[in-house]
């Protein structure tokens, strides 16, 4: 399964200070402050950014354009390629391992998963 993620915020460049329209007293009211926020903001585009790269989707941020960003990340792409490999002589204990795929052409954006966790024998199958 692949996924794409949005991020609906668009472009941000973190929070207002009092001068720039911010509310200072309600964050020095309730404890946060805005490298607290930007932080925050930071971590959760980070979260989807490894979901959507992690599965070999695409990450849509930083961007207003919504409704592009949508129809970006809905569009079916020009080409799919099915690669497939033999798990014959892999050890069968859940351990992560890595891929990587590679195409002699500098103008193609490939999508693929980063690796993949092998099976695990249960005590039933060994």
């Amino acid at each position: 399964m692949v996924i794409n993620a949005l991020d609906v915020r668009g472009l941000y460049v973190g929070n207002a200070d009092a001068g720039q329209g911010g509310n200072a007293t309600l964050s020095q009211l309730n404890g946060n402050t805005s490298t607290d926020h930007l932080a925050g903001m930071q971590s959760s585009e980070n979260a989807m950014a490894e979901l959507s790269n992690g599965t070999g989707g695409t990450y849509f941020h930083n961007n207003n354009d919504l409704l592009g960003g949508l129809k970006s990340l809905a569009a079916a792409p020009e080409y799919i390629y099915w690669l497939a490999i033999s798990l014959k002589d892999v050890k069968p204990n859940g351990t992560f391992h890595q891929l990587k795929v590679k195409v002699n052409k500098p103008d193609l954006d490939v999508q693929a998963r980063r690796g993949y966790v092998a099976p695990k024998l249960t005590s039933s199958r060994k």
